[in-house]
């Protein structure tokens, strides 16, 4: 699972609906600390583009990329079999489209898969093997699946 969340919470009351108004920005809560890095890019994504979806993907990668961390990513734990295996999903909270994908093996970035998920199927879920066929037709950056045991 990432380590952002919550990423499309806008301040304010105006309904899930509204756009944001100038001045306005996304809250942005992460687990752990070494996340920090990832808020900031999700905010500054945002501020970019004003897409709150996007901030969020935006900030994941930084996360993804993270070698020093050993819980998100490529770096993170293995299964018990000793596989690293991905979840990420995301949510554009005005149009309520979600997507996600669940233990996928050797894409680099599942969150742009888990995007793809949401803007481009009917689906809301895809995993393992399918998840990754559908990254990889997709043309996203894939890894050789390495057995690193427990």
């Amino acid at each position: 699972m990432s380590a952002l969340g919550a990423a499309a919470a806008v301040t304010g009351s105006r309904g899930a609906d509204s756009p944001p108004i100038k001045g306005e920005m996304p809250l942005i809560v992460s687990t752990w600390p070494f996340a920090k890095a990832s808020k900031r890019c999700g905010v500054e994504s945002f501020v970019a583009r004003r897409f709150l979806a996007g901030c969020g993907g935006a900030g994941i990668w930084v996360t993804e990329s993270d070698t020093t961390n050993k819980s998100v990513g490529l770096s993170g734990n293995p299964n018990a079999a000793g596989v690293v295996q991905l979840d990420a999903c995301i949510m554009d909270g005005p149009t309520h489209k979600a997507g996600s994908v669940g233990a996928i093996e050797g894409i680099r970035h599942p969150i742009s898969a888990a995007r793809r998920v949401m803007e481009k199927t009917k689906h809301v879920l895809l995993v393992g093997e399918g998840a990754r066929m559908f990254a990889l037709e997709e043309g996203l950056e894939s890894v050789e699946v390495q057995f690193r045991g427990n």
